[in-house]
């Protein structure tokens, strides 16, 4: 039972780079994935890539490599999976569920748990990071808690912190008979990006949003739909609702 969650993990599991700088950053983490039984990899904007400093990483797991899908950028990066966590060293004021790897963990196990549900984590690039508008687009954060002041870790090392206690974790006995986010299939980061360009749109031709408070308020209701861990079908009834709001308002 336990080998068959990890083997569906692995499968439906996608690791996203975003901008790596190093190609031999981008081979260690293929080992970190192979060392943990993952295979997924997207790289965005790579600048060294492919390069044989990636392979000589990679140590026997070249074959992540020669299969890794490269995209232009993070939303298109994202746009068919159904759940994302996005990793940084902030811990404090971010609008999202913030989570440990232990914790994540738990989390993703009822996640991977339907067959068909794409979930992928976003790590930054290496000097700087992910940019405060990639964190918001996802649902999850997680933080690798550290001691002393350094609190930045190695690409890789985050990565293969992360997958290792993922590794670890999968395989537990359930004990609820139907938890949501498992048994009902999220909507795609695609969809819901197109909720809140839908939102945004109705919301300032409600007068709702105000000049200069647009990026705040809708990084709180981002934040806010993110955790609701909303499916398809609920995302399209708040879209339908929105519709109908804006034909009110424009109703004689």
């Amino acid at each position: 039972m336990r080998e068959m969650e990890r083997q569906r993990a692995s499968d439906q599991l996608v690791i996203i780079l975003d901008r790596p700088a190093h190609a031999g950053n981008v081979g260690a983490v293929a080992r970190a994935m192979g060392n943990t039984g993952f295979s997924r990899l997207r790289l965005v904007a790579p600048r060294q890539f492919p390069h044989p400093d990636a392979d000589a990483y990679a140590v026997g797991c070249t074959t992540i490599l020669e299969q890794a899908q490269i995209f232009d950028d993070i939303p298109s990066a994202l746009a068919d999976l159904h759940l994302v966590v996005a990793t940084t060293n902030r811990h404090r004021g971010q609008r999202q569920t913030v989570l440990t790897p232990e914790t994540l963990g738990e989390r993703l196990r009822h996640s991977l748990a339907q067959p068909g549900v794409q979930v992928g984590i976003l790590f930054g690039t290496e000097r700087t990071g992910l940019l405060s508008e990639d964190v918001e687009r996802a649902g999850v954060v997680c933080h690798i808690p550290t001691s002393g002041e350094q609190g930045s870790l190695n690409l890789a090392q985050a990565v293969l912190i992360v997958l290792y206690t993922l590794m670890q974790t999968l395989g537990k006995e359930e004990g609820m008979a139907h938890d949501p986010f498992r048994d009902d299939p999220p909507a795609t980061a695609e969809t819901m990006e197109r909720l809140f360009e839908h939102l945004e749109q109705t919301l300032t031709t409600i007068g709702f949003l105000k000049p200069g408070q647009k990026r705040h308020m809708m990084g709180s209701i981002r934040a806010l739909l993110q955790r609701a861990g909303l499916d398809h079908r609920e995302a399209s009834i708040l879209r339908g609702i929105l519709h109908e709001v804006t034909a009110f308002r424009d109703r004689p």
